[in-house]
């Protein structure tokens, strides 16, 4: 058995380990809404795994692939581990009358996790594969809208339930997790001995004028440290005369420190023979719940601005075992329950930001820092919705999130977003779907720019032409919001190259990849010529025609995109533009 500190520290670089860990690719075979086999790589340009942006419209098979991320790191679809009977999640795809399915994800840490199911011959579902890794053993990676509604139907009575460990489902969670009554009157004590730790430091923070009171033992320690002993180590602290009030404060803060570890220990000492695995859970998600305030606060603020807002806290067992009450405190000094003041829209927000705060806490108890946002941010609000994804990305910029969506101008949103955070995200996107062929997927930008390669090694005239066509729309469709271009708008927001490219050509014109613009405009008939539509002059275009097409575009490319950094260029002057680490920049002429 290694000593403590030593135990300590393993236990450190394990949970480190876990932390960043992230999935490399996902296949699926028979899967849900893949009949036959699919295979969807979340590396980008460096070969590393990134953030993802998938992109199709509703019914493309976006969420096949993100459920069979979530069944084989956590043997769950939606929060259920149960798939047998007509309204729970269907496993095996229902085209050709498949028997079985799999599904493998490739982490980073160079494993493999794998499930199977299959139909037997009396039609019972038989499910296997590997057990759940550790790092993915604590909370949900997963949230979609179905979330944030149960979140917002649930009694507060019930409502901690949702987030116990998901091996355990609602109800029966709840019912296996009971405390004893002395388990319960230990932790009631503990609650009142927070409360009243919290109510010491707000006085502080009102003779501070510190705005909002801190809440979690962390910014209260911090609070005392830097804002009322100016960073002098707690050694040097005893000739420092403070006020009355905030010496008789501190004081009682550092009693309810010592309560709440006596507290601690007695919860220990009353555990019973009886206690199983769902109490211990419960003991451990009560840690992680109760402790999510401070964030929650910080990021509904930063959203909403709502500057009538003091406070946004989560209160945890306080009416039963697994209660979970969200109360608001109003700057006036009222106490409220959200339903009490908010929209609908708040409402909304407040569950997220939850749901988020509680697997942000989790990344940091060693839950493998992955997030699956399952088309969720198209339920908020329009008005604050890229808020919100402002807060995902900074908040959450050390994480892989794997982002489905569906409306094209919410994709360039999220893209934008990314870039201006400086978080390299990968796009994929579902072009079509069929009951027989299931989802076709593309990795946007990588893949046309590897295939106009491919074309160029090859004597098809017709096939460089149709890629350079196509990667040349997706650069001008990128740079139409980065100089930004005025175009005409169009229903749906369906621009084709027509509209993007003259405003495009005008700007970069005055650049200093202004040859590899003139070349391309020289040679961007033949997008139409021969890579788009039929017409008798097609035949007539010659190989030397389209190679100068093709290689004019991907020099363009280059200079636009940055291998480095996987990023795009920004508009930082007249003319002027950089990439995020600043070794791919256009000058002005």
């Amino acid at each position: 058995m290694p000593s403590p500190p030593r135990r300590a520290r393993l236990l450190n670089e394990v949970r480190q380990g876990s932390r960043n860990t992230r999935v490399n690719a996902v296949e699926l075979f028979g899967f849900r809404g893949v009949p036959t086999s699919l295979s969807v790589s979340f590396e980008g340009a460096s070969g590393l795994p990134s953030s993802v942006l998938i992109f199709g419209e509703n019914g493309s098979g976006k969420s096949s692939i993100v459920d069979a991320i979530e069944w084989a790191c956590q043997g769950r679809i939606a929060r259920s581990s149960s798939f047998r009977g007509s309204a729970r999640p269907a496993l095996i795809n229902l085209a050709y009358a498949a028997r079985d399915c799999s599904v493998q994800v490739r982490l980073s840490n160079g494993s493999i996790v794998r499930r199977t199911a299959s139909l037997d011959p009396e039609e019972a579902l038989q499910v296997g594969g590997d057990p759940t890794p550790e790092e993915f053993g604590r909370v949900p990676m997963t949230l979609k809208r179905a979330d944030i509604l149960r979140f917002l139907d649930t009694p507060p009575a019930k409502r901690g339930s949702i987030f116990i460990d998901h091996r355990f489902d609602g109800e029966a969670a709840s019912k296996q997790m009971e405390f004893t009554p002395d388990q319960f009157a230990v932790m009631e004590e503990r609650n009142e001995v927070k409360r009243r730790m919290r109510e010491s430091a707000a006085r502080i923070a009102s003779a501070l004028s510190i705005s909002p009171a801190p809440h979690d033992a962390n910014e209260i320690e911090r609070m005392i440290a830097v804002d009322v002993y100016k960073g002098v180590k707690p050694s040097n602290r005893f000739h420092i005369s403070l006020p009355r009030p905030i010496q008789e404060s501190i004081d009682d803060i550092a009693a309810c420190r010592t309560e709440i570890k006596r507290l601690n220990k007695e919860a220990r000492r009353i555990q019973t023979p009886e206690d199983g695995p769902g109490v211990e859970r419960i003991r451990a998600m009560y840690n992680l719940l109760g402790e999510v305030g401070g964030w929650l606060t910080k990021s509904f603020l930063s959203v909403t601005q709502a500057t009538y807002v003091s406070r946004v806290q989560p209160v945890f067992g306080r009416i039963s075992a697994v209660s979970l009450e969200i109360e608001v405190e109003l700057s006036a000094g009222q106490t409220v329950a959200p339903q009490q003041i908010f929209s609908e829209g708040y409402q909304d927000l407040i569950a997220l930001l939850y749901f988020l705060a509680v697997s942000r806490a989790a990344g940091e108890q060693g839950q493998a820092k992955v997030l699956i946002l399952d088309d969720v941010l198209q339920s908020v609000d329009s008005s604050i919705r890229v808020a919100v994804m402002e807060v995902i990305a900074r908040e959450f910029k050390e994480w892989q999130l794997i982002i489905t969506v569906h409306d094209r101008l919410w994709r360039t949103q999220v893209r934008d977003i990314f870039q201006r955070t400086g978080n390299p995200i990968t796009e994929v996107e579902i072009k079509r779907w069929s009951f027989g062929d299931g989802p076709n997927v593309i990795t946007v930008g990588r893949e046309a720019e590897s295939a106009l390669w491919v074309a160029l090694d090859g004597s098809d005239p017709f096939a460089v032409c149709g890629l350079a066509g196509r990667l040349l729309e997706q650069m001008c469709d990128r740079m139409s919001w980065a100089i930004p271009i005025s175009v005409k708008r169009k229903r749906g927001d369906a621009y084709t190259l027509a509209d993007t490219w003259p405003g495009t050509m005008k700007e970069l014109k005055r650049t200093s990849c202004v040859s590899q613009v003139t070349s391309i405009d020289r040679w961007i008939h033949l997008r139409n010529t021969a890579g788009a539509h039929y017409n008798e002059w097609a035949e007539g275009v010659s190989w030397t025609e389209a190679e100068a097409f093709g290689y004019a575009v991907l020099e363009l490319y280059s200079k636009l995109r940055c291998i480095r950094c996987e990023q795009w260029v920004t508009k930082l002057a007249a003319y002027s533009y950089s990439c995020k680490c600043g070794s791919t920049h256009l000058d002005p002429i």
